[in-house]
C-alpha cells in the first residue's frame, strides 16, 4: 500500500486510472441475470470497492462503504486541480452529483481523505443513507457496480439459479432505518442501518456487520469481536490465540486511542457467513481476530465494542472476491463465491 502524497503523483495516475475503467471487461466467469439491473464500473483499491462519480463536472473515487450510515466527500482528492464546493452559505451542501443520473442537491460530511492510503485517491465514500432505495450489486469479480429498482429485481428463484444464498440482514439494515432496532446493541440511541448477518465460529453465532470499507489488508482477513463474542467464544471452548505483534491503537470520535488485541482462530477452526437456513454460504480460515473493547470515554461514539450481545465486523476480504447483493427492500444480502471455491474453505 501507498500514499498518493502530492498532486503530482496523482495527475501521473490518471491516465492508468483511466485506462482501467475503459478498458474492456473480461469475460463473466458465469452468467449474471438482468435482473440486477443497470451497470456501472467497480474498481477494487486495497481490497475496497470504489466507483467514479461526477460531481460538478469533476470526478471522485468513491468508495461504497456498507459499513457507514452517512455519505461523506473530501473535495481535496478529486482528480485535477480542483475538487468540487457547496453551495454557497451550506457549507456541506453540493449540487451537480450524478451517480446512475443526476442528483438533486446532496447533504454530504465534509471530510479528508487525502491521508488514505492506497492507489487510488478516495474522493469520498458512499454510505447506506445512498444504498437504501434500490438493490445493489457489488459484483467484484467481473468490475461492476449494478443498481436495480425493487419492482424489477430478481426472484428468489432467479438468484439461486444464478449460484446466490441469501444472508438475512432483518432488523439492522432496510429502507426506513427508524424502523430498525438492532436486538444485540444496548436499547439506546438509534440503530445503524448496516448490513448484518449471522456468523458463525463453532458453536458459537454473532450477528457482523459487513463493512465493505473496512481495509484489511494489512491482516487479511481480518474480523473485528466485541467482549461478550469473546467471552462467548471462550465458554464454548474455543480459545483464540493471542498475536501481540498485530495489535492495534486506533483513534476514537472521543479523542482518546483504543487498544485492539489480536488473535488467531485455534487450528480446525474457521469463520462460517451462515444462510437464512443455517448453512454456511461460505467457510474462511486463517483469520485474524480483533477485540474491540471500547474504553469508557469512547463509548458515547458506539459501534461493536458498546453492544452487550455478541457482535463482530468483517473485513473487506470476506466478500471482496465474489458477488454481493445488498436488497434493503427485503432486508436481506445474497451472496455468490468464486465459482471454484464453491463449498470449499478459502483464505
Amino acid at each position: 500500500m501507498h500514499f498518493l502524497s502530492s498532486p503530482h503523483q496523482i495527475l501521473l495516475a490518471l491516465p492508468m486510472l483511466f485506462m482501467a475503467l475503459l478498458s474492456p471487461l473480461p469475460a463473466p466467469a458465469s452468467p449474471l441475470p438482468s435482473c440486477l439491473g443497470e451497470t456501472r464500473s467497480l474498481v477494487i483499491s486495497s481490497g475496497m470497492p470504489y466507483t467514479p462519480l461526477r460531481v460538478q463536472g469533476r470526478t471522485g473515487f468513491f468508495v461504497l462503504d456498507l459499513g457507514a450510515d452517512g455519505s461523506a466527500i473530501s473535495p481535496g482528492t478529486f482528480l485535477g486541480k480542483r475538487g468540487p464546493v457547496p453551495l454557497p452559505g451550506s457549507g456541506n451542501t453540493f449540487a451537480g452529483v450524478d451517480f446512475f443520473g443526476p442528483l438533486a442537491p446532496l447533504s454530504l460530511n465534509v471530510q479528508d481523505h487525502s491521508g488514505i492510503r492506497g492507489p487510488l485517491p478516495q474522493a469520498g465514500l458512499i454510505g447506506t443513507d445512498l444504498l437504501r432505495n434500490h438493490v445493489w450489486t457489488l459484483d467484484y469479480a467481473n468490475g461492476l457496480l449494478r443498481r436495480a429498482d425493487q419492482a424489477s429485481f430478481c426472484a428468489d428463484g432467479e438468484l439461486r439459479q444464478a449460484g446466490f444464498q441469501p444472508l438475512s440482514s432483518a432488523d439492522y439494515f432496510g429502507t426506513n432505518a427508524n424502523a430498525l432496532h438492532c436486538p444485540a446493541a444496548p436499547k439506546r440511541g438509534p440503530c445503524p442501518n448496516i448490513p448484518s448477518i449471522p456468523v458463525r465460529i463453532g458453536s458459537s453465532v454473532a450477528v457482523a456487520q459487513v463493512d465493505t470499507g473496512y481495509d484489511d489488508t494489512l491482516h487479511s482477513p481480518s474480523l473485528n469481536v466485541n467482549r461478550a463474542w469473546f467471552q462467548q467464544l471462550a465458554a464454548r471452548g474455543i480459545r483464540l490465540e493471542r498475536q501481540p505483534g498485530a495489535d492495534l491503537s486506533l483513534s476514537t470520535c472521543a479523542g482518546v486511542s483504543e487498544q485492539v488485541l489480536a488473535y488467531h482462530l485455534p487450528p480446525g477452526k474457521v469463520v462460517e457467513l451462515v444462510s437464512s437456513d443455517g448453512s454456511a454460504v461460505r467457510r474462511i480460515d486463517g483469520v485474524t481476530v480483533f477485540l474491540k473493547d471500547t474504553p469508557a470515554a469512547a463509548r458515547r461514539c458506539g459501534g461493536i465494542g458498546t453492544w452487550d450481545q455478541p457482535a463482530a465486523q468483517l473485513g473487506a476480504s470476506f466478500v471482496n472476491d465474489g458477488t454481493l447483493v445488498v436488497d434493503p427492500f427485503s432486508q436481506r444480502l445474497w451472496f455468490r463465491p468464486k465459482p471454484a471455491e464453491a463449498g470449499a474453505t478459502t483464505r
